[in-house]
Formats: structure tokens, sequence, C-alpha cells
């Protein structure tokens, strides 16, 4: 193995697992600040790539606007998932588990008789590769990994400048402190489960032209987006960035040196190795109760 060869595994690494971070980041602020686990989160991912190809491949539009408009329709499904499944149950973290793994088959159904169960592909929105130096870059995973860096950089800063910002850090640490400051916070679950889906339907948007788009496909990025978020450390946005980029660079190393029916193992056993060592995460802290 030469050290040019290591080198462009560890960038291609880096590249895919930025898009799994963002994939990841939005089940893990949803996480953090309301304390459920969403396994619905897998099939948001999939109704936002389905989204994407209405809009590019059938509507015939450019793909900004259809990745933007997958958001947001992801976002009001996330709104009203969140409304009705969720919140009725929010404290019953058992229940939570199994209405959004029942709604998780309802979108896979709906899915299969909007676009049918068929496999289908969404056109790359830029082609060629970029050379530097001796290294070739895929130009379109190089593209979304900075989009990515983008939307992960506007989500920081909005948490920490906006007012709905400090808002949900403030339910994130104490929620009856927040409840009485005067803040709404059944109206900001609503946001950051909304928020949460729409992150994830921006990642299926940037991924989708890579894999094939069908209605199961939202399980193997919720099983990853889990094992990230465990990782890097339950709620926490910084470790779960780390965790995604470092997943990236397994699942690359994985499927070069073994094999690409191997990177689900690999992901997985991860996942495994991470609860039995560290089930806090590597660069997370134990949730305090409420």
């Amino acid at each position: 193995m030469t050290a040019s060869l290591l080198f462009g595994l560890l960038v291609s690494g880096l590249l895919i697992g930025g898009l799994y971070a963002l994939a990841a980041i939005g089940l893990s602020l949803i996480m953090g600040v309301m304390r459920v686990v969403n396994v619905a989160h897998g099939a948001l991912y999939m109704l936002g790539a389905f989204f994407v190809y209405t809009v590019t491949v059938q509507w015939g539009l450019p793909f900004p606007v259809a990745m933007v408009a997958a958001m947001v329709a992801v976002f009001i499904v996330g709104v009203v998932t969140e409304r009705l499944i969720v919140r009725p149950v929010r404290h019953e973290e058992v229940n939570v588990l199994i209405l959004t793994f029942a709604a998780a088959f309802v979108f896979e159904e709906v899915a299969k008789f909007v676009w049918n169960p068929r496999y289908k592909n969404i056109p790359p929105y830029i082609q060629g590769n970029l050379s530097v130096g001796a290294l070739q870059v895929d130009q379109q995973r190089l593209v979304a990994f900075l989009v990515a860096v983008v939307l992960i950089g506007v989500l920081f800063a909005g948490i920490r400048y906006t007012r709905m910002g400090k808002a949900i850090r403030m339910v994130a640490q104490d929620e009856e402190a927040a409840l009485l400051l005067g803040i709404h916070v059944e109206r900001l679950h609503m946001f950051t489960f909304g928020l949460g889906a729409a992150l994830a339907a921006a990642a299926a948007a940037l991924l989708g032209p890579l894999y094939l788009v069908y209605p199961a496909m939202g399980w193997n990025p919720l099983l990853r987006s889990f094992a990230i978020v465990i990782l890097g450390g339950m709620g926490s946005l910084e470790g779960t960035i780390l965790a995604g980029l470092l997943m990236g660079v397994i699942e690359v190393m994985t499927g070069y040196f073994i094999s690409d029916r191997m990177t689900t193992v690999a992901t997985f056993a991860v996942l495994v190795l991470i609860i039995f060592v560290r089930p806090t995460g590597l660069f997370g802290h134990p949730v305090e109760e409420r």
C-alpha cells in the first residue's frame, strides 16, 4: 500500500463521513432536546430522497430547488409526526419507540403506494473528478460535503446566536426552568423534531445520487445514524460530527480492504463495541435525568 492510496481512502472516507454526520445530527438534536429516540428517522430520510426524485426526475426542476423542497416537505412531515404520534407519549420511552417504529413502516408503505416499490435513480448534479496532485476527488462528493458543512455551520450558528437557538439550548439543559421563563416547550419540541427531519432530508438529497432510491432504503441510514450518535455521545452535536467522519473512514477502509458487503457489519461492530465499552459515547457525558 502506498501513502497516496491511504491518503485517498482517508479523504474519501471524510467526504462521505461529513454526509453521514449531517444525517445523524438531526437524530442527535432530537435526542438531546426532547430525550426521545426517533426510529422513524430513516423513513424520513427515505421520504427526502423520494421528494428529490420527484422534483428532479418527474418535474424536471434543478437539484437545488429539489433539495430545498424536500427539506421543507419533510420538515412538515416531521412536525405532524411529532404532534400526532410523539407528543402524546413523549414521557413513555417504550411507547415512543413502538409508535415511531410503526410510523416508519407506514411511511414506507405510503412510499410504495405513491412511487411504487421499484428502484430509482437520482441523476448526478455534478460530474467529473477534481485533480489535487496525484489524488482524484469525485466532484459530486466534494460539493455534497461542502454543502453539508455549510448546513451544519448554519445549524450551529443558529443554535448559538439566535433567539430560537438559545431557547433550544435552555430546553435541552433544563425543561422546567425553560417553562418558568415562558418558553413554549411543546412548540419548540415540534420545531426541533421538524428540523431534525429536514436535516435527514438534506442528507438524503446529497447522498441520493450516490445510491439507489427505494422505499426500504431508510433502515441502513437509521442504523448508521444510531451508531454515530452513540459513538459521538447522546445529544452531543460536536461528538456526532466527529463520529460521522470516523464512521465514513471506517466504512471506506472496510469496503476497500475487506468487502463492500462488510460495511454494514462494520457499523454493527462499532455500535456493539461502543455500547459495551463506553455507553455514553467517546465524546459525550452521561445524560442527566429530568
